[in-house]
């Protein structure tokens, strides 16, 4: 059932000749979740929402109050196409209003006033949005290269949208704000990061001054293949891995095992990693040291990074 389906609206009890009183005192109880006037969401529903998710809930609620044709923009746009964000999603849903010479923001909604030709319009996740490497870009343009990174790292990774289709759109657009931002982002970007976490690493490690790693290397042994690692600089022999808990906790990474197991075969592989001849030192962080920075960057020294500063790993 799509998010739209799952709003309870005051309009449609008005439709069906009932009062929405039973609403307004649910939502009092705790039992649904005001989302814009007149429009609630279960609790339960929201609670076990993600904060995706909620962000789609309550653009739904927005956007079915609107009269005016807008199209669904910026971080919204990326929601719906299930672009991972860094940081909290907005509060404010975003749309591009084509009736507008000027943005006007309030607390639920926020109306840009923009160019969009309709090469740049797609529809996606049941709304007209911009299509993902424009709201991608737009997003590359206001954010610095961690949050850029995150989202142009996602997109070409999942074939959204490509190097060279992104250039051209970037270049039809290089007189905006934010062009050089957004150019920065995209000449970093590499599609070979499998995670948010591994893209907000990757800029931590190279605004620190270190060798770029190669991306998703493959080991092997006697016994045969090991796997492949988050990051390795061959350059001193390093392997640097993104510990993200999704790796323990989802179901998708698990592929049936507990997390028990997960935490038992990573040690096992590791080993194996560790006993290659080539490999020299190993590394692990955290989602948190990766958005300090100081702790990663601290973790890949110390196994033996020091000297590969300013370079460039092949």
């Amino acid at each position: 059932m799509s998010a739209d389906h799952r709003l309870l609206r005051r309009s449609t009890l008005a439709h069906a000749g009932r009062d929405d009183h039973v609403l307004r005192r649910r939502a009092r109880e705790g039992g649904v979740v005001k989302l814009a006037p007149g429009t609630y969401v279960e609790a339960e529903l929201w609670g076990e929402a993600d904060e995706r998710q909620r962000h789609l809930l309550r653009a739904h609620a927005v956007l079915g109050r609107l009269t005016a044709p807008v199209v669904v923009s910026h971080e919204t746009a990326l929601a719906f196409h299930g672009f991972p964000l860094l940081g909290r999603w907005p509060e404010q849903v975003h749309v591009v209003d084509p009736g507008r010479r000027t943005t006007l923001s309030t607390s639920r909604l926020v109306r840009h006033a923009t160019d969009l030709p309709e090469s740049d319009v797609v529809l996606g996740g049941g709304a007209t949005a911009t299509s993902a490497a424009r709201a991608a870009l737009d997003i590359a343009r206001s954010r610095d290269l961690r949050g850029g990174a995150v989202v142009l790292d996602h997109g070409l990774r999942t074939a959204a949208f490509s190097h060279d289709e992104a250039w051209e759109l970037l270049e039809r657009r290089r007189s905006s704000p934010g062009s050089r931002a957004a150019a920065l982002a995209l000449a970093f970007a590499d599609g070979k990061a499998e995670s948010a976490g591994e893209s907000l690493s990757r800029v931590g490690l190279v605004e620190a001054g270190l060798a770029q790693p190669v991306l998703q290397k493959e080991f092997r042994d006697a016994s045969g293949f090991i796997g492949r690692v988050d990051f390795w600089w061959p350059c001193c022999g390093v392997v640097g891995e993104f510990d993200g808990l999704v790796k323990y906790l989802g179901r998708t990474e698990r592929r049936g095992r507990t997390p028990e197991q997960v935490v038992v075969d990573e040690k096992v592989r590791e080993d194996r990693i560790r006993a290659l001849p080539e490999v020299r030192g190993f590394a692990r962080w955290l989602w948190g040291d990766a958005l300090r920075a100081t702790p990663m960057v601290a973790a890949v020294r110390a196994a033996g990074l020091a000297g590969c500063h300013h370079a460039t790993a092949r």
